[in-house]
């Protein structure tokens, strides 16, 4: 939660926005006006809707083999991503948060730079379902015996780096040319 409403500041900063009164506290409802996006919120007891835009919506979805973020636009709801461990989906939602909000190009993104570099090469990429699934690949880091989970093939180049780094390391890489204190914004949890 912290980490949306962070990436949130940032967004209103990059679209020159007012920000809401820095300290105040947040009530995670969706009536909140001052903010871009809808808040993070439950939707049922399986299922956290975590960037809303009004245009394309993105949720993590408790399944009985992982975590799947499932993407909704134009009324349209995909499974796109599935993990297979929570601190994995948690990455990638903070990847997908911070995507969404950066500002500057994005050949200034840790996706493009992730994308140039290719592949990293503790991971494999194997096609377990190419008939029914034909863009679709499994992601096993070497050494582990069962994969991570799998997503469409062009997202993948960019999770094999982001999955081999503790949350932390990631929240440093996707705040790399965005200014320091664009992230002083302080947040406040409704208690």
């Amino acid at each position: 939660m912290k980490s949306w409403y962070s990436w949130q500041a940032i967004y209103l900063r990059k679209m020159r926005k007012p920000l809401p009164q820095s300290g105040a506290k947040v009530d995670n409802s969706s009536q909140t006006p001052d903010w871009a996006t809808r808040p993070p919120t439950m939707t049922d007891k399986e299922t956290l809707r975590f960037l809303d835009d009004y245009e394309v919506t993105y949720f993590l979805v408790l399944g009985k083999d992982g975590y799947y973020i499932d993407k909704k636009s134009r009324g349209s709801r995909k499974n796109l991503w599935m993990f297979r461990r929570f601190d994995d989906a948690e990455k990638y939602m903070l990847f997908l948060i911070s995507q969404e909000a950066r500002p500057a190009r994005y050949s200034d993104s840790p996706s493009y730079r992730w994308y140039q570099e290719g592949l990293h090469p503790r991971i494999t990429l194997t096609k377990p379902d190419p008939v029914n699934y034909p863009g679709r690949v499994s992601i096993t880091v070497d050494g582990e015996p069962i994969d991570r989970g799998w997503m469409p093939e062009h997202d993948a180049v960019a999770a094999s780096h982001l999955l081999l780094l503790s949350f932390e390391e990631l929240d440093g890489a996707v705040r790399q040319e965005i200014p320091p204190d664009w992230f002083s914004f302080n947040i406040i949890t409704a208690t």
